[in-house]
């Protein structure tokens, strides 16, 4: 994701939605009409959610193929970081105000009233088994009432930081906002070509899947510590990101079920749709240091679409096929889902949200939850 202010601005208005999709479903409306309506579903949700067990254990299946030793999910105390890593151009001070002026609660000493929280989830060996967390709440808040959750994950080549302005316009009110370094960015970095480093040593050698996937594992083990806290309620875990963080969402969704909102941000496309309509150019310019290793080992003289293929293939197995969206995002149904993407984002092309919003309604409507899917 490049900063501009207009981009900005139209994500500050999409959080403002989300506030509003999460009131809603967190307040007991459509949530809760919802699960009587499960009650009364009958063959073909039972069909359906047959069929979305059956692709979700295939996906834990991938996920689980290339991971290191696992160890057991222990916490340790982390301190804030104060010149977090950027591997790209960071935000400049207009936009930084822009990112300040989410729409918060009306509350004077906001400031004074936040707490804090930074962390480190260990959760399998090797230098990118150390998870970041950094966790924003309100002091104030009732202890002895559990509270809902938002995870707010950030885009390609910024970190948790950048979340900060997000996390604190949901702080404010009453939830507890958290966000994680996705895999070899931010303090999961060392410089500004690491994570290209690594999807090109992924693309080599076929051991990592940094490109999504390994980061939905780092998910599912945040809700796995989440679980373990007495001041969530565990009904109301939701997620959202940008970009690259709205397909960490999207992923995350489909793996664990205890992400109960989800709402991804620009993240959401037909990857498969993408190569066959020869529209994959956008995504490929995001990471296209990548492709020009991928094209030269393949003994191309430009990047095509078998050039594409070939390395979702390889760093993401699943991604172009059997996972793509038409097939995963059905199964998030019945739980609540606003897909919010650009007109003219060139990365996420609204041709390739055809089918899979098609074929999404259909899964809603088998649950009689139409009211819970918005694009």
């Amino acid at each position: 994701m490049n900063f501009n202010p207009n981009k900005i601005i139209a994500l500050n208005s999409a959080s403002f939605v989300i506030y509003l999709l999460f009131s809603s479903c967190y307040g007991g409306g459509s949530h809760s009409n919802c699960k009587i309506q499960n009650k009364l579903a009958g063959k073909e949700a039972i069909v359906e959610a047959q069929s979305q067990s059956k692709l979700r254990s295939e996906f834990l299946q991938v996920l689980r193929s290339r991971r290191p030793t696992q160890v057991p999910l222990t916490v340790k105390p982390a301190k804030p970081v104060k010149n977090p890593l950027y591997q790209m151009p960071p935000p400049t001070r207009e936009e930084i105000e822009i990112l300040d002026s989410t729409p918060k609660a009306d509350i004077g000493n906001l400031e004074e009233l936040l707490e804090e929280e930074n962390l480190y989830l260990n959760i399998e060996k090797g230098e990118q088994g150390r998870l970041p967390v950094m966790i924003l709440k309100l002091k104030r808040s009732n202890k002895q009432r559990k509270k809902p959750v938002v995870v707010f994950l950030h885009s390609s080549y910024t970190n948790k930081e950048s979340m900060r302005p997000f996390l604190k316009a949901y702080a404010s009110r009453g939830y507890i906002a958290i966000s994680v370094d996705s895999r070899y960015h931010g303090e999961r970095a060392t410089n500004t070509t690491t994570y290209i480093d690594a999807l090109i040593s992924a693309w080599k050698t076929g051991e990592t899947m940094p490109f999504i996937y390994d980061t939905v594992w780092d998910l599912i083990k945040l809700a796995d510590y989440l679980t373990q806290r007495r001041d969530i309620d565990l009904s109301r875990i939701g997620i959202t990101g940008i970009s690259l963080g709205g397909m960490h969402a999207w992923f995350a969704a489909v793996a664990d079920t205890r992400y109960a909102v989800v709402v991804p941000l620009i993240g959401v496309q037909g990857f498969r749709w993408a190569i066959d309509n020869d529209k994959w150019q956008g995504r490929v310019d995001s990471i296209k240091p990548l492709f020009e290793v991928a094209r030269a080992d393949l003994g191309k003289g430009a990047i095509d679409k078998e050039v594409v293929e070939k390395v979702w293939s390889r760093i993401a197995p699943g991604l172009a096929s059997q996972f793509d969206s038409p097939y995963s995002v059905p199964t998030i149904a019945p739980r609540a889902l606003l897909i919010v993407n650009g007109a003219e984002d060139p990365r996420c092309p609204l041709g390739g949200l055809e089918i899979p919003r098609a074929k999404a309604t259909e899964a809603y409507r088998k649950f009689h939850c139409l009211d819970n899917f918005k694009v």
